[in-house]
């Protein structure tokens, strides 16, 4: 534990350091994964079904913000609905317009999640949404989420209909119409998964703010179980299509993500709980406080050096033991470049320490003399 720990502070550390590049690169896999999705599963327009173009847009979104990513990969899948026809892209456009107007009026902040939630969906876990903003978003988080699901619906309605929803000869104007609103509108597994969602992010995300010990390790299992449990009874009474090793398997992956978000957010000390009670001219408190777990780096220090093992360990590598404030643990390591640095800098002291030693002897010289005279001019006297 005591590794894993230190392993955190050190990750932490470092995209402290690094933040902004890793952010950059994130955005840029995402919109990379979005794009390919996309021309993957449909690619009705040709022009743009193609691994560079995807990786430049990609490219430029890695250093747009996180709303931008959305507004692009919007734009980007209503060029595909055009080429399919354009009642379907009228249509896909009134949805995206109307998600876009009301997300940004109540919940502005988790726009990346309008995207990751149809990414998650393609790649057969998307419990993972549900869960991870039930421990780090809002109640108002489900509004995002819950847009997500029904664009990927969409896209996966257009995708299976794309025969009908095409062809001029088959419907009317009007007819592509109905049949676009109702494949959206009436899809009963879509609002199974957006009532099942739902539930489980409110779950989590009360249980996660509760008091108790344990409380998120809590949330994570009583919401996967709540899930598991919601699904499995739209399989059998709703009579949707779900594939119930898939549903597990992507709890269970959703679950590991959950207890990673733990570890790193919310590591806490429960032994070390202490109960406070304090008062002042209007209310009493009763606090309870629970340190968090954090461990600082091991800090190396130099305790000895033996040069006299150059000749042993070969191509100038010196032994020098190396203290590490970890409990008791030493190690003795073979390090030849800072040795070499040390030995410069010992040259380096011994020069100074020379030439202080003969600027020294030049001031002392005219004393010694001037003792000489004194001393002779003694003798002649007496």
């Amino acid at each position: 534990m005591m590794t894993l720990l230190v392993l955190r502070e050190r990750i932490k550390k470092f995209y402290a350091r690094y933040g902004v590049h890793i952010i950059r690169v994130l955005r840029f896999l995402i919109s990379l994964a979005v794009f390919m999705a996309v021309d993957g599963s449909m690619g009705y327009m040709e022009r743009l079904n193609h691994i560079w173009l995807s990786v430049g847009l990609a490219a430029v979104c890695g250093f747009l913000p996180n709303g931008a990513i959305v507004v692009a990969a919007g734009i980007f899948v209503l060029v595909h609905m055009y080429a399919v026809s354009l009642e379907v892209f009228f249509v896909a456009a009134a949805v995206l317009l109307l998600f876009f107007c009301l997300y940004y009026v109540f919940q502005p902040g988790d726009s990346i999640v309008l995207i990751l939630m149809p990414l998650m969906f393609v790649c057969r876990i998307p419990l993972i949404i549900p869960l991870a903003l039930g421990l780090t978003g809002s109640v108002f988080s489900v509004i995002p989420m819950s847009f997500g699901i029904v664009i990927y619906y969409m896209l996966k309605f257009v995708k299976d209909n794309v025969g009908v929803l095409a062809s001029t000869g088959s419907l009317s104007m009007p007819g592509r119409y109905t049949q676009m609103i109702n494949g959206i509108l009436g899809n009963r597994e879509m609002w199974i998964m957006v009532g099942a969602f739902c539930v489980t992010l409110l779950v989590v995300y009360m249980i996660r703010r509760l008091s108790a010990n344990r409380a998120w390790e809590i949330a994570i299992v009583t919401g996967t179980l709540v899930n598991i449990l919601l699904l499995f009874a739209g399989v059998f009474l709703a009579d949707i299509d779900l594939s119930v090793v898939t549903v597990i398997v992507g709890a269970v992956l959703a679950a590991a993500v959950g207890f990673l978000l733990e570890f790193f957010l919310f590591h806490l000390d429960y032994s070390r709980t202490e109960y406070v009670q304090f008062q002042d001219d209007d209310y009493y408190y009763y606090v309870k406080a629970v340190p968090k777990v954090a461990v600082t780096q091991p800090e190396v220090t130099v305790r000895k050096i033996n040069p006299k093992n150059q000749g042993e360990t070969g191509d100038g590598e010196e032994l020098f033991t190396l203290h590490q404030d970890m409990g008791s643990t030493s190690e003795i390591m073979t390090a030849g470049k800072d040795l070499e640095k040390t030995k410069d800098l010992f040259k380096e002291g011994k020069m100074k320490d020379l030439e202080d030693t003969q600027v020294l002897s030049g001031k002392t010289q005219p004393l010694e003399k001037a003792e000489e005279r004194r001393e002779t001019d003694y003798d002649e006297t007496v």
